[in-house]
């Protein structure tokens, strides 16, 4: 008991400070605050120093014979408490080796997890006391809330790697090399523990319909309407728990902040074996992926919002997101070549404090076990935003086979970050944006020659490819047209260009240029009979539709919603198109080696030569699967800038 009269003593003591340095209002540097109020300094638990020279490098290319040894801290809770509050010990060690440490690491959020949390004033602000080897540490609320919980559940006898505890935050040499093993740190763990955030009066019920769902089997699965409240069958397989209150539940945990964060993609990605919770509640992964899946190819986002989540905003659709983590974990288990792009793509709605952190926090995907970051990757928090992204673009024309990068730059409507070269994909923009099919590798647009690219200058992109067409006629985006329902101008296009062209189809392109010819099963063309699915979802029927025609469209609204970020278009030569919504008419359309599919590009001049800016990537009806290589066209070099 000796410990515990130690630390009232001490407790006490820091209070009596704390109260008079609250009326105190210059502000203290860090080592004098620790001396004064007895807080919590890293100077007590030291990681290995940092070798010569390594400080003075960061920023610059190095490789890993320069960085530092590999040594982290690690937390225990301790099952004793001081003057009521949790009390911890940390120790430092090294990662890896013959005497690896057992421990778990924990993937949570700093913030609010929830909207009603952010309403109620939870923020990322540490204002919450625990101990730390006899000294005072403040942690935010929801990292407090956890470390109560794990309290709770007895967990002593395990080492816990907690970022906002065992790294120095305001130390940005060591944030830097900490942030260059993370990937390393999460691999390395026994277990990662996700935290959701505390439980909330959604979270049983949500946790009752997941384990009616997780029962039934995948032909039973398929057969639910999550909308379908009245349904028998609905209620024959699941019971009580196909209820609006459910399914609204269920909402509002994937809608949780967890869901939506950068950082816990590689967390989730890297872990040998994981445990989910949500206060009490435990949550198995794999059963949250299925019925992930499950929503998002079962219930368009429309349904979604209107009648599952009522007036919630977009973030309850983060429903989908366990489905991009497990697609994800694939493709890096897999070897998958262009695994960081892909990431990329897949996360670009995820949310970072950092625009760093969209590029940072999936590095750890890249650099497995025997291979090194790129070395213009490495962490460093004070270059530009631009410059990394630049770089990143780089690293993955330069390591790949093909141009699929060039198809994500999206062109000025999606640009937050200044002095990126066009073709450089702004990954701050936290929008689902192009085709939304990851990879793209059902088109075949370019056939398949051989990739042409050389970077020069440092800005400059010089690729090889003809130019097909002139984009001579914008109608709205998908987007307006899924939140007004007027397609007004969209149907005047297609007459005028049935007018012109009687002898071609357009019925059939018009709808399947909407839908980028593909479904959710993935196949290339669409074989579904979804002939009139359109007309009936926009209520241009001239009779009522049979309940089959309702299913159709149903389903074809599920496909259509899944990439609204796209725009209408017809060309000079007659032929319809939809892609990046930036794109303007006098825009060219160009079919370039190594691309998957076509390019918009806008003419420009840099130092008197012919040079483009890349508006970014599109479908074009008929010329998806290297329809254009069977006319006589001459490759020539385009200059991207």
């Amino acid at each position: 008991m000796w410990c515990y009269s130690h630390s009232f003593s001490l407790w006490k003591s820091i209070t009596q400070t704390i109260k008079g340095d609250a009326r105190s209002k210059k502000k203290q540097t860090e080592a004098q605050s620790d001396e004064k109020l007895g807080q919590f300094s890293y100077s007590i638990v030291p990681i290995r120093p940092l070798r010569h020279g390594f400080r003075r490098s960061l920023g610059k290319r190095y490789s890993s014979f320069q960085t530092p040894r590999r040594f982290i801290r690690l937390l225990r809770i301790l099952p004793t408490r001081s003057d009521g509050l949790l009390e911890c010990h940390i120790r430092a060690v090294k990662l890896g080796g013959v005497h690896a440490p057992e421990y778990d690491a924990l993937s949570y959020t700093w913030g609010p997890t929830t909207r009603e949390e952010t309403r109620d004033g939870m923020s990322n602000e540490k204002n919450r006391t625990i101990v730390c080897n006899n000294k005072q540490l403040l942690v935010t609320e929801n990292l407090f809330n956890c470390l109560t919980q794990l309290e709770e559940d007895g967990h002593y006898d395990r080492d816990l790697w907690i970022d906002a505890i065992c790294v120095n935050q305001n130390d940005k040499a060591e944030l830097n090399h900490q942030v260059s093993i993370m990937a390393d740190i999460y691999r390395s763990a026994d277990r990662v523990i996700v935290w959701l955030g505390a439980a909330d009066e959604f979270t049983e019920l949500a946790w009752e319909l997941i384990n009616s769902l997780r029962q039934l089997s995948e032909e039973d699965l398929l057969t639910i309407h999550p909308q379908a409240f009245e349904s028998k069958r609905n209620a024959e397989l699941i019971g009580h728990a196909n209820s609006l209150e459910h399914w609204r539940a269920l909402a509002s945990l994937f809608g949780r902040t967890w869901f939506t964060r950068a950082w816990v993609v590689q967390e989730l990605v890297l872990a040998k074996s994981t445990s989910v919770y949500c206060g009490s509640f435990d949550f198995v992964w794999d059963d949250m992926v299925s019925i992930s899946h499950f929503l998002a190819t079962k219930i368009s986002a429309n349904t979604f919002k209107a009648q599952i989540f009522d007036s919630l905003d977009g973030s309850s659709l983060s429903y989908k997101n366990p489905t991009k983590l497990a697609e994800i974990k694939k493709s890096h288990r897999d070897g998958t070549r262009d695994v960081l792009l892909y990431s990329l793509i897949r996360c670009r709605t995820y949310e970072a404090s950092n625009d760093h952190d969209k590029v940072y926090s999936l590095l750890g995907l890249v650099n497995r076990q025997g291979q090194d970051y790129p070395a213009c990757l490495y962490p460093d928090y004070s270059s530009d935003v631009a410059t990394l992204y630049t770089n990143v673009a780089k690293y993955i024309i330069e390591s790949s086979d093909n141009l699929h990068i060039l198809a994500h730059a999206e062109g000025d409507r999606f640009r937050h970050v200044t002095g990126l070269p066009t073709w450089v994909p702004d990954w701050s923009v936290k929008k689902d944006l192009g085709l939304r099919i990851t990879g793209y590798a059902r088109y075949e647009a370019a056939g398949t020659l051989e990739c042409f690219k050389e970077i020069r200058d440092g800005d400059v992109l010089a690729l090889q490819g003809f130019e097909l067409d002139t984009v001579s006629r914008i109608g709205e985006t998908k987007e307006e047209v899924n939140q007004s329902k007027d397609c007004a101008d969209w149907l005047d296009l297609r007459r005028e260009l049935e007018e012109e062209y009687p002898e071609r189809d357009f019925g059939d392109a018009f709808w399947r240029t909407l839908l980028i010819d593909t479904d959710p099963s993935s196949k290339v063309p669409i074989t579904r009979p979804w002939e009139n699915a359109f007309d009936v979802w926009m209520n241009l029927c001239a009779n009522e539709p049979s309940e089959e025609e309702k299913q159709r469209a149903t389903a074809f609204e599920t496909s259509f919603t899944h990439s609204l970020s796209l725009r209408l278009f017809r060309t000079a030569n007659g032929h319809l198109g939809c892609g990046t919504s930036s794109c303007r008419e006098g825009d060219l359309i160009w079919i370039v080696k190594g691309s998957r599919v076509p390019l918009i590009l806008r003419p420009t001049q840099r130092k008197n030569l012919q040079t483009y800016n890349l508006v970014g990537g599109t479908y074009l009806h008929g010329f998806m699967q290297g329809e254009a290589l069977e006319g006589k066209h001459e490759f020539r070099e385009v200059v991207l800038v």
